[in-house]
């Protein structure tokens, strides 16, 4: 038995580098062809390219897992090895929990990606080109997550911090402004737990702490206020551009966001997708391993043509990209529970698969 799990992994992860060194190739081809199409110099875009793979190998390693399965599965049936394997007492359930433990490589690798290379790909992006952008807003430009979950930006005139945004009231949550003298010392502190946009930068601040007099020699001056209007340089456009930073935590990070999030009234949906989607981006490369072991049960290689077999693995994945975008679109729009926008569809195709799994088994 071991000769033969042998034989079927050794199958199995040629056809999935092999898979994989095939799109990587293409993908690099297109990717670097259309940079120097647009006038950039070779070392921008190759930097550029190099920032972009973890992102498209986000994309590239389902369907390799997909295609490595589809492929071994095909090759071990053109040498009639399928039917040998078969024929010696090795069941087809024992190809299916080889299949799927070998998968669980690939979803160490995509998890690892999208986890952990894509934010870390992100900040180098935000670092190198963003802030060189002469269009780009103050706040992108001057933002940063600070380790307890603040959300920093700084002007001429102040700098300033805050726990979330919420896009749809315009209004910040647990808000701290310092406001600098010419030479640069703190003149005075508002703490605020929320502010309110009004119109033409004007933000009304609620619940309000103020320290004033801190750069003098005489004591600081403190005193509470329920309301007060102020004037700042940024918009609601601007502080909806700190997404950006969102983008460049790793998984973990961005779940303890979601945490703190949770503890205030603003609403963290479309953080909660974008972090069961990265999940979801991990069961999808086991899900798309199983795909093609259905035809296991039919091991005489003239039982199904190749050809047919590709044909209904590209109509497979483009149908459940497809749907899987929709779900999440939903998800960001509250018109499905995060998890069942990101999960949803990777759990109905799970149950589908798993059907015919038992539909054949019993035959």
């Amino acid at each position: 038995m071991y000769l033969l799990s042998r034989i079927i992994v050794r199958e199995w992860f040629k056809a999935l580098f092999g898979s994989m060194i095939v799109l990587f190739l293409l993908i690099t081809v297109g990717d670097i062809i259309n940079g120097f199409l647009q006038g950039y110099d070779g070392r921008r875009v190759l930097f550029e390219y190099m920032l972009k793979m973890p992102d498209l190998a986000g994309k590239m390693i389902p369907i390799s897992a997909l295609l490595g399965t589809l492929f071994a599965i095909n090759r071990l049936k053109a040498h009639s090895e399928l039917m040998g394997i078969l024929a010696g007492g090795y069941s087809a359930k024992n190809i299916y929990t080889l299949i799927l433990g070998c998968s669980l490589f690939i979803g160490l690798i995509q998890f690892l990606n999208v986890g952990y290379l894509v934010p870390f790909a992100n900040k180098i992006k935000r670092n190198e080109f963003e802030k060189s952008r002469k269009n780009e807003s103050k706040y992108l430009a001057r933002s940063k997550i600070g380790k307890e979950g603040l959300i920093w930006y700084k002007t001429d005139n102040y700098f300033a911090s805050f726990q979330a945004f919420d896009s749809k009231k315009q209004t910040l949550k647990n808000v701290s402004l310092f406001f600098l003298s010419d030479d640069k010392k703190v003149l005075s502190i508002y703490k605020a737990d929320k502010a309110n946009y009004l119109d033409e930068n004007k933000w009304k601040l609620s619940n309000i702490s103020i320290f004033q007099k801190l750069s003098n020699s005489e004591y600081p001056k403190s005193s509470d206020a329920n309301n007060l209007i102020i004037e700042l340089d940024e918009t609601p456009e601007d502080f909806t551009q700190f997404e950006s930073d969102i983008t460049t935590l790793n998984l973990f990070d961005l779940k303890s966001f979601i945490n703190r999030l949770e503890s205030t009234e603003i609403n963290s949906t479309e953080y909660k997708v974008m972090y069961f989607e990265k999940l979801s981006m991990v069961f999808i490369c086991i899900l798309f391993s199983a795909f093609p072991l259905a035809s296991v049960f039919n091991p005489n290689k003239r039982s199904g043509g190749f050809g047919k077999s590709v044909v209904l693995t590209l109509i497979f994945t483009i149908f459940f990209f497809g749907i899987h975008s929709l779900g999440i679109s939903l998800g960001n729009n509250e018109k499905l529970p995060s998890f069942l926008a990101t999960m949803g569809v990777p759990m109905i195709f799970s149950v589908y698969l798993f059907g015919i799994y038992l539909k054949n088994r019993s035959l």
